[in-house]
Parts: structure tokens; C-alpha cells; sequence
């Protein structure tokens, strides 16, 4: 009889070693599920340089043109790492349009590849080239606080000889909508963005606008001034305030971009352009 008691004891010694394994490792497991996964190293690179986190939308540039009477550059930059631009040029007896589209891809130097190697997770790119769809490098942007400067390629890459670029400055944009009375004349209106509007009286802002403006009808268009208001959300009406240069008459079947600003405290939410 008392040689059971060692037997007994060695064995309830051994259940309750088996049962505190048990609830250590449902303990270690519940930690395991709690803990935040690891991010692989290429993922996390991924992250850092995503086009969804650069700069998406529409830009647009009104330019002086020596040979022509003005020159436009629209640009659609996509979430999908795509882009559409239009470069268009119109002259008093036609106007001409080059659309290109393709892809946007990463421009980085060595140190720029280095830094990304060493420190994916804080590194951020600037500037990216715009490729067309037969792989050629069309253009180079760089991102900025206030827009995109565009440099465009003028010719394909010689040997031993560096690209030659036109720089210019492409303003981001948002649509608004319009109110339009004219007959046979489409128009269609976009806000500038992200822009130093010039403060005129506190709280009073001068807010910038394109306007494209197809002509459709077999005469002349004149446009003045006071012919566009901006109203607000509340109903008050803002006069425009446009340079002369821009109030040219629009030949007959001809589309031209006028660029033109209203006055209103920065408080205000623009609703509509009305075009008398």
C-alpha cells in the first residue's frame, strides 16, 4: 500500500506539468495573433514610392508662342500610373493638337537607389518621366508644392549628348461648372490649385481660372469682361477681372483658352462661372 503513494504523486506531478505547457503555449499563441505583422522589405519600398501618394488630377499651362497665337499643354496624370497630354497649337487660320499617352515611371540617380536601399521607408520621390507607349521618354516632371514642372524632350537621346529640354510650369486644376447663355459656344471652366494667390485686402483673394472656349458658330466671338460672373454657394456674384490679351475676338470654329480672375474672400466655396 505505501509503495502506490510515490507512484501517485509522479504521476499528478506529470499532469500538472503537462497542463501548465498547455496553457503556456495558448498564452504564447494569443501573443503571437496580437502581434503586428512584419512588412517585408519590399513591400514597405513599395509603399514609400507608390504613385497613389504623388500627385494625381489635371495641369495645365497657358504659353507664349513665337509662331503661333497661343500654346496649350493639358496633362492628366492618372492613379494607374498612366497620363494623357495634349499639346495644342493655334494659330488664326487652324489649330493643331499632338495627344500622347503612356506611363509614368520613377526617375532616380545612384544616390537616389542607395538612399532607397538603405532607408526604404523614408524615401519619397520627386520626379518621374513620362514614357509613350513605344517605351520612348517623352517628358520628365517634378513635383512641387504648388504644381508640376514639366520638361519636355525636344529631340530623342544622341550618344554622348545630354537631352534637350523645354521647361515650363503646369498648373493643377479642378473643374467647376458653368452656366453658359451663349448659343452654338462651349465652354468649359477649371479652378488653378494649390497656387500663392496674391492677397489683395484681407480677407479678400484673387483666385485664378482657365476657360476653354470652342467657338462653334460661323462668326466671330467677343467677349467682354463684365459678360463673367462667378456666384457662390450663398449667391453672391463676383465680377472677373481678365487681361486684354485675352479678350481677342474668337475666330469662327475655333477654340481658345482665356485666363481669368475673380475676387472673393478664401472662405468662399465657388459654385458656378455664368457666361451672359
Amino acid at each position: 500500500m505505501l509503495n502506490r503513494y510515490p507512484i501517485a504523486l509522479s504521476t499528478l506531478s506529470l499532469l500538472l506539468a503537462a497542463c501548465g505547457s498547455t496553457e503556456q503555449s495558448k498564452e504564447y499563441q494569443a501573443n503571437l495573433a496580437s502581434e503586428p505583422p512584419v512588412a517585408h522589405k519590399t513591400e514597405s519600398q513599395k509603399s514609400a514610392t507608390s504613385w497613389s501618394r504623388q500627385a494625381t488630377g489635371n495641369f495645365i499651362a497657358l504659353l507664349p508662342c513665337d509662331h503661333c497665337e497661343q500654346h496649350v499643354i493639358h496633362l492628366r496624370l492618372n492613379d494607374d500610373q498612366t497620363f494623357q497630354l495634349s499639346d495644342i497649337k493655334r494659330s488664326k487660320q487652324r489649330q493643331s493638337e499632338n495627344q500622347v499617352t503612356g506611363t509614368i515611371q520613377a526617375a532616380q540617380d545612384n544616390k537616389q537607389r542607395e538612399k532607397q536601399n538603405q532607408h526604404p521607408s523614408q524615401t519619397t520621390i520627386d520626379e518621374w518621366l513620362l514614357h509613350t507607349e513605344n517605351v520612348e521618354a517623352y517628358a520628365r516632371i517634378q513635383l512641387t508644392t504648388h504644381g508640376l514642372k514639366f520638361n519636355l524632350y525636344k529631340q530623342r537621346n544622341i550618344k554622348n549628348q545630354p537631352k534637350i529640354e523645354t521647361q515650363v510650369f503646369l498648373h493643377p486644376v479642378e473643374s467647376i461648372k458653368v452656366s453658359n447663355a451663349l448659343k452654338h459656344v462651349d465652354i468649359q471652366a477649371e479652378h488653378v490649385q494649390n497656387v500663392e494667390v496674391k492677397e489683395l485686402n484681407d480677407p479678400v483673394m484673387a483666385h485664378d481660372y482657365f476657360l476653354a472656349i470652342h467657338n462653334q458658330s460661323d462668326q466671330a466671338l467677343q467677349l467682354h469682361a463684365n459678360d463673367l460672373v462667378l456666384v457662390d454657394q450663398q449667391y453672391q456674384e463676383y465680377a472677373a477681372v481678365v487681361d486684354p490679351q485675352f479678350l481677342e475676338p474668337i475666330p469662327a470654329q475655333q477654340k481658345q483658352w482665356i485666363k481669368v480672375s475673380f475676387h472673393y474672400p478664401a472662405s468662399v466655396q465657388a459654385d458656378v462661372i455664368k457666361i451672359k
